[in-house]
């Protein structure tokens, strides 16, 4: 990273931190108890500050992305390893969305929360994704850890 960019990047920063200050101030300024109680208050003080952190969270998220899509583009052999591992991703989804069942959700006392309908699937088929990305992390932590073990 250059000398020039560098310093151009900390300004910006600066900025966004005075800023966000300036925000904190008001909120702390207003009271606790005046906030929670003045519905205009509320919206003159803390919207602001929401929507300037979504408007940081949202830019810094697809500068994120844009420069992680440069890079790629400009190593193939990275975007090709990047793909593989997304097709195998979309892969595992969709094996256990096709695995899941999308009978009735019932709760503890037998009540129906949900009739049968892809949407049961969908949640059945999200849960056991994560239970079965979480086996295979773990799996892969065990493996590493055994490995370092026996050297």
């Amino acid at each position: 990273m250059s000398e020039k960019f560098s310093k151009i990047l900390m300004i910006v920063v600066g900025a966004i931190g005075l800023v966000a200050i300036f925000f904190l101030a008001r909120i702390v300024i207003s009271g606790d108890a005046e906030i929670t109680s003045s519905a205009e208050l509320q919206s003159t003080v803390v919207s602001p500050f929401i929507i300037f952190s979504i408007i940081v969270l949202v830019l810094t998220a697809v500068i994120a992305v844009l420069f992680s899509g440069y890079t790629l583009i400009q190593h193939p052999e990275q975007l090709k390893k990047t793909l593989i591992g997304l097709g195998v991703l979309v892969g595992l989804l969709l094996i256990t969305y096709f695995v899941s069942p999308n009978s009735q959700v019932v709760d503890v006392t037998g009540k129906v929360l949900m009739e049968e309908s892809s949407s049961s699937q969908l949640v059945s088929a999200g849960i056991s994704y994560s239970f079965l990305l979480g086996t295979i992390g773990l799996g892969f932590f065990l493996w590493d850890f055994v490995k370092s073990m026996i050297k």
